[in-house]
């Protein structure tokens, strides 16, 4: 694996990338690794086992707690979100091709559990190029640090849904309204659930929406990405960007289920070889096989492909791909479900998900492997990523 370290000093010696932490594990062996700095100055190394925020790698980890909670009858995917969030009783969709967030229509459809796994129920994010997601930013949806999680969807409620549940697939906040319905049916915070259900049983000790403040200076500062100068640079605070989401580090009484998490490479490695058979090292089930083999088989109709993320600062230039070509989602992850010219070498039935600051893992369930990635660059380049991914499954047979 020593080809995906002198990879990533190409990457730093060119000035797209400080530093990066992965883990490799296989069915006999596991590769652990990093390479760079923590600064731009090239004076703090990059050593393992610091912290990262994971930002959207919270998504999995919550969606598996409510398939969890799902086999316990604590609720049914085709429950709609009304039958614990009564606010969402009436839903009103903005009308097309109209530039004003009143004009809309009121919708017979009520998003269900499984619409929120699948972000097929309407809803959007602050940066994403629409008028609803503008909206988002002018209330300030997630962007204080003083509100709580029941709070931030009672200012959801009141917005309009971006379409008809289930007519498109579009990347949302809907996980985040998913984990406030974990907390009224379970009577519990969102942490406490993670805990005893993932969490402790994993041993994921460093997997948290706080850190100890006696390890701040493990965290990893995040930086971020020029398209212009082709380096990565301090972070620029534009509107519309979700880096000005908070993300605190030090309160204990904060959560949120889109994005929150701090963890480590280790930790998260717990977690990501647990979805190949739903079990932890000593053998202790955490969900049916069936159900998570559900989780990781692509749900999307193909008319509602291709999947595609996309925000207002997307330049759709000559250079420009899109991760998601060739893959479908599940009830939690990307699932490859078909090769394409820029992914050609990955296993169908390989998922996973990434983070808003280029942290990503992948599961190949086929081949009994998984991989995690830890950066922190906001817009990071792909390639860091896609090398990261090819040399892993071209080197099926050496790892």
């Amino acid at each position: 694996m020593d080809e995906i370290k002198q990879n990533f000093l190409k990457h730093i010696d060119s000035g797209i990338c400080n530093g990066a932490e992965w883990k490799i594990i296989t069915k006999n062996n596991y590769h652990h690794d990093s390479v760079g700095f923590r600064d731009l100055n090239k004076k703090k190394k990059f050593d393992k086992d610091l912290y990262f925020r994971i930002w959207s790698m919270t998504k999995p980890i919550v969606s598996f707690a409510t398939m969890q909670l799902v086999e316990k009858n604590y609720l049914s995917l085709e429950d709609t979100i009304d039958k614990y969030l009564p606010q969402f009783r009436k839903i009103n969709i903005v009308k097309k091709n109209f530039n004003n967030i009143d004009e809309t229509y009121q919708s017979n459809n009520i998003p269900t559990i499984k619409q929120l796994l699948q972000h097929t129920a309407g809803f959007t994010y602050n940066s994403s190029n629409n008028i609803v997601g503008e909206e988002y930013d002018k209330r300030k949806i997630f962007l204080s640090g003083q509100t709580s999680l029941e709070e931030e969807i009672e200012n959801l409620s009141q917005l309009p849904l971006l379409f008809e549940p289930g007519s498109k697939w579009h990347y949302s906040v809907s996980i985040d309204i998913l984990s406030r319905i974990l907390e009224i049916i379970t009577k519990d915070k969102l942490i406490n659930i993670l805990q005893d259900n993932i969490f402790s049983i994993l041993k994921m000790e460093k997997t948290n929406f706080f850190i100890d403040e006696d390890r701040n200076q493990d965290l990893v500062e995040t930086f971020e990405y020029s398209k212009k100068n082709k380096k990565i640079q301090n972070l620029n605070l534009d509107s519309r960007k979700l880096i000005n989401y908070f993300y605190p580090v030090n309160d204990k009484n904060y959560s949120r289920g889109g994005h929150g998490l701090f963890s480590t490479t280790d930790d998260y490695s717990k977690f990501a070889q647990m979805l190949i058979d739903g079990k932890n090292t000593e053998g202790k089930q955490l969900i049916s096989l069936e159900t998570l083999t559900k989780m990781r088989t692509n749900e999307i109709a193909q008319t509602l492909f291709p999947l595609e993320i996309t925000s207002i600062n997307t330049i759709k230039d000559d250079n420009y791909i899109n991760d998601l070509k060739g893959y479908g989602w599940g009830l939690g992850f990307r699932v490859l479900v078909n090769n394409t010219d820029t992914n050609p070498y990955g296993q169908i039935g390989e998922f996973g998900w990434s983070g808003y600051a280029s942290t990503y893992f992948l599961v190949d369930p086929i081949n009994k492997i998984s991989a995690v990635l830890m950066m922190q660059i906001i817009d990071g380049e792909r390639i860091l990523k896609q090398d990261f991914y090819n040399t892993v499954f071209k080197n099926l047979d050496k790892i």
